[in-house]
């Protein structure tokens, strides 16, 4: 399938020199999603500053990108997921997961659709990014609705705007998303099947790649200060310009959106890694 979109550039590709990365700073990999707001936040307010921490945001718009700089060694803490995780660590990576986040997912179908469950969407497209969360809940919503996983088509669209874009404009069926885009496609009449947010396994996480323990132990100490500044009155502003100017969304969803409060991130769940690693390895199987 070839699809075009308009309305957006294409993200360059990754170069390091290109970046002027700072090597002082604590390079933190982040994408458009509700779980990496806070430190959108933490640079743009001059929390961080404040708290005494460098950090230099590496900004993607897709979770493959962020596992180029992890691989290639650009970044010291990044946003990922469990399953990613396991498989940058079978490749040898050096990359652990040091705090879980509920980041809600959504399955989000076109609103010309008659579709009220997964079931009927036989032979149809679900856009997602392969061998991830949105992989796996693809997959676990297919099996409890007793689907055959093949009777349903699966491109890969890894950039999240992107993704969203090609659901409002009909070049795909549906797709798995994340926060604030799913909303924002619901906000356009398309309709939300299913909701992950609350759901175990949590997959997402914030990942330490090359931090000593201090810059960790700092990283998380942001993080919470981050989650109680942005609550506080007033940093509303701060926050839905970068609801525009990171995430990209239209001016008059970001300054409507309904702020809910973010999720405190907790302990990686020994559970939730053991259903990545499991997952993963029936994935490979099947291969």
């Amino acid at each position: 399938m070839l699809a075009s979109c308009s309305e957006r550039q294409e993200a360059m590709q990754f170069k390091a020199d290109s970046l002027s990365i700072d090597t002082t700073a604590l390079r933190i990999a982040v994408m458009p999603t509700m779980s990496c707001l806070p430190v959108y936040y933490a640079e743009q307010s001059g929390l961080a500053n404040k708290l005494g921490m460098k950090i230099q945001l590496l900004r993607y718009q897709a979770q493959m990108d962020i596992d180029t700089a992890i691989q290639r060694g650009h970044t010291d803490i990044a946003f990922t997921d469990l399953i990613r995780c396991t498989r940058l660590a079978q490749a040898k990576t050096p990359i652990k997961p040091i705090v879980s986040c509920d980041e809600p997912l959504s399955l989000i179908s076109l609103k010309t659709k008659r579709v009220k469950k997964i079931n009927q969407m036989k032979q149809q497209m679900i856009a997602l990014s392969r061998l991830s969360a949105t992989d796996y809940w693809c997959d676990r919503l297919l099996d409890i609705a007793k689907t055959n996983h093949d009777d349903i088509y699966r491109p890969q669209i890894n950039d999240v705007r992107l993704r969203a874009e090609m659901l409002r404009q009909g070049l795909v069926d549906a797709a798995m998303m994340s926060e604030p885009f799913a909303t924002w496609m619901t906000k356009l009449g398309h309709k939300r099947l299913f909701l992950s947010d609350g759901k175990r396994p949590w997959l997402y996480a914030w990942a330490n790649v090359s931090a000593t323990q201090a810059q960790q132990e700092a990283f998380l100490n942001l993080l919470d200060s981050a989650l109680i500044y942005m609550g506080q009155d007033g940093q509303d502003v701060f926050v839905r310009n970068i609801l525009k100017q990171d995430y990209q969304l239209p001016p008059t969803y970001a300054d409507t959106l309904e702020l809910l409060p973010i999720k405190i991130p907790s302990s990686i769940h020994p559970d939730d890694i053991t259903e990545a690693e499991n997952w993963l390895k029936k994935r490979q199987t099947k291969k």
